[in-house]
């Protein structure tokens, strides 16, 4: 049932333009310190996805149980991607959600009205749980929000909730600093084998993919 599930979301992410396949390859930034990388045939975007009301409530629907259980007074958001899906989470789950603006998590500051650099309410001791669209090798945007985030005395749970894991060293380099990933979806495992599957995705493209996960992993890690 929850492979049938996995490949039903996969492919509409896939129909909906939440995932492209080119045997061409794709360059990330990675490739700005190692263009000797080889590239990755897939691109992974799913701001088109969470617009689109039936698939944003289909995947707070599969994410709410686990939210739940672990029972946070607050839902992090780190926009710009995931916003729609953390607000239809927030009002599945009825648990507030608080935004980390933008400006600060590329590393600049509010300079204007009330300089906050979250917005929403909340109170420091409150527990927080962070939630994104997509997990990379390195997963920058989480490790640039989490002191932000612990700087104004949020504390954060110990696990992170995304959509699609990479497979490239993210869940690895999270549990390096003390988190468990929790995905719906792995891109090799998931996404590209449907795909696949249902002819959209060539063998070509599996093992590219792969290849470029061995070497953006071994790159992530050894820092």
């Amino acid at each position: 049932m929850l492979s049938q599930i996995k490949k039903i979301l996969s492919l509409r992410i896939y129909d909906l333009g939440g995932i492209l396949f080119d045997e061409k390859g794709f360059e990330f930034n990675l490739h700005k310190e190692h263009p000797e990388a080889p590239l990755s045939p897939n691109y992974v975007d799913l701001r088109g996805v969470f617009r689109n009301r039936e698939m944003r409530i289909m995947i707070a629907g599969l994410m709410m149980p686990e939210i739940m259980k672990m029972k946070p007074d607050r839902l992090i958001d780190l926009p710009e991607s995931a916003t729609p899906l953390i607000t239809t989470l927030s009002d599945m789950t009825g648990i507030e959600m608080i935004s980390l603006r933008s400006e600060v998590l590329k590393g600049g500051i509010k300079d204007h009205g009330t300089k906050k650099i979250i917005n929403g309410n909340f109170e420091p001791g409150q527990t927080a749980l962070l939630i994104d669209d997509v997990v990379s090798s390195f997963a920058f945007t989480k490790f640039k929000a989490i002191p932000i985030l612990r700087s104004v005395g949020l504390v954060l749970l110990s696990t992170v909730c995304v959509v699609i894991d990479r497979e490239e060293g993210g869940e690895e380099k999270l549990a390096q600093e003390g988190f468990k990933l929790k995905s719906l979806l792995g891109l090799h495992s998931d996404v590209t084998k449907y795909c696949i599957e249902a002819g959209v995705a060539s063998e070509k493209i599996r093992q590219m993919s792969l290849d470029f996960a061995k070497a953006a992993k071994k790159y992530a890690l050894a820092v």
